[in-house]
């Protein structure tokens, strides 16, 4: 409606500087002007607007921009040899793909034969490595929706959370530079602010390259003119460089438009997609990938997640940004070690901890874990989409003045302390955990959580964050049929056939789940993954940010409970749920 009304002034004070005089003419360009003007800002302060609030998982409406025909036929020629060009790549790129993927699709059924299962999947893995950021990123979301693929489908892409690539040179580290903090700044302050830029990438995502360097904190203050007060104190600071893959936003608009063309092809070939809906599912994949691609979504993501959580009051930290732009975030590089180490099999001495010994430390962290979870979700709305164990580092002592960085974890539990364990863990006795954030007094040594890559963020509308509350509370109420209405009800696509009986499955899992005698028999995730299975068998489809929300709740909980097999989820959720009307 703006922009038709700020085009009708335009035109109208064109007809009327042709109909005056010379004078008036003038006067109406200067209209015009300020038309066009104030049409910029308007369309300025639209996106600015737009961009403010990017995590929220709802389909955007496409602008459509009106052209003249006289403008038409003027652009038609440059129109012409830009879509041959695009033609031209796309069907270059359909080849390459096809050769790459041909071979899967064709050995497919010799994944019957156990030897040749693994041989099989370790090529998918490889051919969508190496086949660019859209499709590693559609391996990874893929490994995520349980509710549409099997348990095994997923556990096998899962793999993809881990992809790297190999290291990479910094050549353009002043051009880098330049662009977050000012033009010449490298020039003026380079030497001064930056101690080190390592040569060489430290690691690497799909879509980016990290690079790590040193800064004098003093002087990037002072060459910026902006202070850093979560940095008071320390005279430098490790720094992490993530910089956006050059013409990644191109390499990934090509394959999502060949995604496309496919998924609309097979729906119409084959019509039983349907249910799997695969222009539907593509559509939320483009919105997630896209998000993730500007670093500025990134950026706005830590600042929020630093805000919402203090570090000193929750154990929980996120990284401090210095500077961003759209295709490179600066912020601190965070010590640490992944919390996979903790939780490592028996017989892998080489990535067990201290702290595995001592049963505190251990309780300690999955409670840290449990409740971050539950404040993002229920308190914030704003909840980290991408956990994974190479997301999340832990650290001791890191509010103590004298002991920054990582330290030795407590020294191991007594022997008689250990035997308590074990008789506790034999008669399958309970005992209450610890959920408030105060300073420890078993504890020799305090823990922080450190979780990194906040690139996919999600923030629930009002009413789906009203259902997830009434959803966790139902489970933790023991109404579980309720839960199957609730899941019917929020489905954005379902054709349950026996509702009923839906219901029903849900129920009986929920009571069985609630039943347990001993936490330590009990394993939310393969419940929650039976219950995907149900809902694929109902064809009952869950919303992509509830589905994000539940895996992250599946991931935490898994690792809580190898650090402390008596964590109980729901019981720590209990506070959050009070407040719910259901």
């Amino acid at each position: 409606m703006i922009f038709g009304s700020t085009r009708l002034i335009l035109y109208r004070c064109w007809a009327h500087s042709r109909a005056v005089s010379s004078r008036n003419f003038k006067l109406g360009i200067v209209l015009g002007m300020g038309g066009a003007v104030s049409l910029t800002r308007l369309r300025t302060l639209k996106c600015e607007a737009e961009h403010q609030d990017p995590w929220l998982l709802v389909p955007q409406k496409k602008v459509v921009v009106e052209k003249s025909t006289m403008m038409g036929i003027i652009t038609l020629p440059i129109t012409l040899i830009v879509v041959t060009y695009k033609a031209i790549r796309k069907m270059f790129r359909c080849i390459s793909l096809f050769l790459r993927f041909s071979p899967i699709l064709l050995t497919y059924p010799l994944t019957k034969i156990e030897a040749f299962e693994n041989l099989w999947w370790r090529y998918l893995l490889w051919s969508l490595q190496h086949s660019g950021p859209t499709f590693i990123k559609l391996g990874q979301w893929a490994s995520t929706r349980r509710d549409i693929f099997t348990k095994k489908f997923c556990d096998r892409l899962s793999v993809l959370h881990i992809q790297t690539k190999n290291k990479r040179f910094f050549r353009d580290k002043k051009k880098v530079m330049n662009e977050v903090f000012g033009k010449g700044f490298m020039k003026l302050h380079g030497k001064q602010v930056f101690l080190e830029i390592e040569p060489f990438s430290i690691g690497s995502g799909c879509i980016a390259q990290v690079y790590r360097g040193t800064v004098d904190i003093s002087e990037l203050e002072k060459a910026t003119g902006k202070e850093y007060p979560e940095l008071k104190g320390r005279t430098t600071q490790r720094i992490a460089i993530k910089v956006a893959d050059k013409d990644v936003d191109k390499q990934i608009e090509l394959d999502l438009s060949i995604l496309r063309s496919g998924a609309w092809l097979m729906q119409h070939i084959v019509p039983a997609l349907w249910y799997l809906d695969p222009t539907g599912a593509l559509e939320q994949f483009e919105m997630v990938l896209r998000r993730q691609v500007d670093l500025r979504n990134e950026a706005k993501a830590l600042k929020k997640f630093s805000d919402n959580f203090s570090s000193k009051e929750t154990g929980i930290k996120f990284p401090i940004v210095l500077g961003y732009t759209k295709n490179v975030i600066v912020e601190t590089f965070e010590e640490g070690i992944y919390i996979n180490r903790l939780v490592a099999e028996e017989g892998q001495p080489e990535f067990q901890l201290t702290a595995r010994q001592s049963q505190a430390v251990r309780r300690r962290i999955a409670l840290l874990g449990a409740r971050a979870l539950l404040k993002m979700i229920f308190v914030d709305n704003f909840v980290h989409g991408d956990l994974h164990p190479g997301n999340i580092l832990i650290r001791f002592n890191d509010n103590e003045d004298n002991l920054r960085g990582v330290h030795k974890a407590p020294k191991a539990d007594s022997a008689l302390k250990r035997g308590l364990e074990w008789f506790r863990s034999l008669v399958n006795l309970r005992s209450a955990p610890r959920i408030r954030f105060t300073d420890s007094p078993d504890l020799e040594d305090e823990p922080t959580l450190v979780l990194l890559d906040t690139g996919i963020a999600i923030s629930e509308t009002p009413k789906n964050l009203h259902n997830l509350k009434s959803l966790f509370r139902s489970v933790v109420e023991k109404r579980g049929y309720d839960v199957g209405k609730l899941l019917l009800h929020q489905s954005p696509f379902q054709q349950c056939n026996d509702p009923e009986r839906f219901c029903r499955q849900v129920e009986k899992l929920v009571l069985k789940a609630r039943s347990e005698k001993s936490l330590r028999t009990l394993n939310i995730s393969a419940l929650l993954s039976e219950m995907f299975t149900i809902v694929a068998e109902h064809k009952v489809e869950l919303d992509s940010a509830f589905t994000t929300v539940i895996l992250s709740v599946m991931v935490l909980e898994g690792f809580g409970r190898s650090l402390d097999p008596d964590l109980d989820l729901f019981q720590c959720a209990r506070p959050f749920l009070l407040n719910v009307l259901v």
